[in-house]
């Protein structure tokens, strides 16, 4: 066989197996779709629960391209009913009544949001969906068309995970390697660099609290670290750079400064937990320590410095000296 012809056969192959790839490929995002319609459909609880699971499998084995295609469908296939939901804003406008209200409400929410309910029945579907939507925000950007996708997935995780379901834990040297190990990873703020590090942010000078939330017991959502100091530090490299209290410490510090809150969860982006965390936090270390007096922040500002030399600079070039 001469070696034109062994190379031709070779790029023939080579295109039929890709072929069939490419071909498999949409066949599986043909599937899951079909599969997401017929789960609406679905009476049956137990059903519900192996089809769930059978889809959040699938779409774990997409490819990023095919990702982004489920999720185009997802904004065009899964609307609302527009006759019935003209009807609805007929029915309301005709009579506002507080049922027209209730049926319109009905009418006009995203059948995706069913969809992610039921798909959070599935087995692991809570972390699943919060991967889901992490996958759909790095798309956004080139395709915003997406965030009314993105829409509905926000507003059902901010349901999912509201302030009654959050867990406040103390983290501290005793706590699981495998959590302390995400706070390293965790940490965007002040870097941790080794585990001697975190061992100096877990001291008895210092405080660490997380959010936990049921459906993710293993996964931090957020955690704050605290400094308790007596009196504020002038700089964050203070903090940072303070030796280990002996271990037979023993003080009364008049101050909590929390130094670094870090978000764990980018598909929990846009629910809020900062907030509930420093009050929780805040209560918790006035009911321990009573002897604090003074709650601080000493948080960096990425690039606040460079703002403040532009701001000073076109300040000293509007200055008449004449």
């Amino acid at each position: 066989m001469k070696r034109s012809s062994l190379y031709d056969i070779i790029l023939t192959v080579a295109a039929g197996g890709l072929e069939i790839f490419e071909r498999t490929a949409r066949w599986r995002q043909e599937d899951i779709v079909a599969m997401c319609k017929r789960l609406l459909r679905l009476k049956g609880e137990a059903a519900a629960i192996s089809l769930a699971h059978q889809i959040l499998v699938t779409y774990k084995g997409l490819s990023p391209r095919n990702r982004l295609q489920f999720f185009e469908r997802l904004r065009t296939e899964f609307m609302p009913d527009a006759e019935r939901l003209n009807q609805a804003i007929a029915e309301y406008q005709r009579d506002p009544n507080p049922d027209n209200v209730r049926i319109l409400a009905l009418a006009a929410e995203s059948p995706r949001q069913d969809l992610f309910r039921l798909l959070n029945m599935g087995p692991d579907g809570t972390p699943s969906i919060v991967a889901m939507r992490e996958d759909l925000r790095e798309l956004l950007a080139a395709n915003p068309h997406l965030r009314a996708v993105d829409g509905d997935l926000l507003h059902l995780l901010q349901s999912w995970f509201n302030r009654g379901f959050l867990q406040l834990e103390r983290i501290s040297w005793k706590t699981p390697a495998f959590i302390l190990e995400k706070l390293i990873a965790y940490e965007s703020v002040h870097e941790i660099r080794d585990w001697d590090d975190l061992h100096r942010r877990l001291a008895d000078d210092r405080r660490c609290f997380a959010f936990f939330h049921p459906a993710l017991p293993d996964e931090p959502l957020i955690f704050v670290e605290v400094a308790l100091t007596k009196g504020l530090a002038s700089s964050i490299q203070e903090v940072l750079s303070a030796p280990i209290p002996a271990s037979d410490f023993q003080f009364k510090p008049d101050t909590a400064i929390f130094y670094s809150i870090n978000n764990c969860q980018p598909g929990l982006a846009g629910v809020s937990f900062g907030d509930f965390l420093i009050k929780q936090v805040t209560d918790s270390l006035a009911e321990e320590i009573p002897s604090l007096r003074q709650y601080a922040t000493l948080s960096p500002i990425p690039g606040f410095r460079k703002w403040l030399d532009e701001q000073l600079s076109a300040t000293a070039s509007t200055i008449n000296f004449s």
